[in-house]
């Protein structure tokens, strides 16, 4: 199966541990090409890689799936789906069954020849583009490495932020929790977060997020590390003051980019979920 890697930074070996499902023994036998040629299991990734694998054990492989799946637009090259919260992306850490890939590979797309172009985390909703063919899939790829694939989201924030900004701080792997991430003064991967203040209320802010990178929990990161971490975020803010959610208010509302193939500039929207909405609604 061929997958297509956007954790850039990461090491080959921890990327298919977190991500497939399959155990370090397994993936010591496999047969695993980057970018088709064979490398070390240490070797950092970067936006654009793909990753060819070949593991005899059943268990690793994706099932088709009947899942239903919103999709806002769909032609003979691509789709964007608008993920539910709670749905994984991937299989893997014990996740076998019930993610978008299941669901892709029940609605027939050929992920052999292409595939999901970029993530969104298990409790984030919204937007997400995936190609149908290996040449969209390589063109997607570079446009997110050159940051033309323009990403809006809405989130709410504990605490009062105001008026509109930037947070730049680098982002690595958090030594202490192998699935969490962290802001760093030196080392780790650039990341920038442009931001614009939606509303005020009393304890929170409902805030617009454009990414200008895409790291992994790159909003949630930069938003704990400002101290203004995501309502509802249980692994970046345990003590969320808004309880009984069941995820993180932050949502992909918007997805802007050119398309591979017809060169027209392709706009897709959604609204709000209703959870977030009537979150928001609770704290006003």
């Amino acid at each position: 199966m061929l997958i297509k890697v956007e954790s850039a930074g990461e090491r080959l070996d921890k990327y298919l541990l977190a991500y497939v499902n399959c155990t370090r023994s397994q993936l010591k036998h496999a047969k695993i090409l980057l970018n088709g040629e064979r490398v070390k299991s240490g070797t950092i990734l970067r936006i654009g890689d793909v990753i060819d694998f070949e593991i005899a054990d059943e268990t690793c492989v994706a099932e088709p799936e009947d899942i239903p799946l919103d999709v806002v637009f769909e032609d003979e090259w691509l789709m964007v789906i608008n993920k539910p919260r709670g749905m994984v992306v991937h299989p893997g850490a014990g996740i076998k069954s019930g993610t978008l890939l299941n669901g892709l590979l029940g609605r027939g797309v050929d992920l052999e020849r292409a595939g999901i172009v970029h993530r969104l985390d298990k409790n984030t909703a919204g937007l997400m583009v995936v190609a149908k063919t290996a040449d969209v899939q390589a063109k997607l790829s570079e446009m997110f490495e050159k940051h033309l694939v323009n990403r809006i989201y809405v989130g709410l924030v504990e605490g009062v932020m105001t008026g509109s900004g930037t947070i730049e701080k680098n982002i690595a792997r958090d030594p202490n929790h192998r699935t969490l991430y962290k802001a760093v003064a030196n080392g780790g991967r650039k990341a920038v977060t442009h931001f614009k203040v939606l509303k005020n209320f009393s304890k929170w802010t409902l805030v617009q997020f454009e990414l200008e990178t895409g790291r992994t929990h790159q909003i949630r990161v930069h938003c704990k590390a400002v101290g203004n971490p995501i309502v509802g975020d249980h692994e970046y803010n345990p003590n969320t003051s808004v309880k009984g959610l069941s995820g993180q208010m932050l949502e992909s509302v918007e997805l802007s980019f050119t398309h591979p193939k017809t060169g027209k500039t392709v706009v897709f929207k959604t609204k709000p979920t209703k959870e977030f909405t009537k979150t928001v609604d609770r704290i006003s």
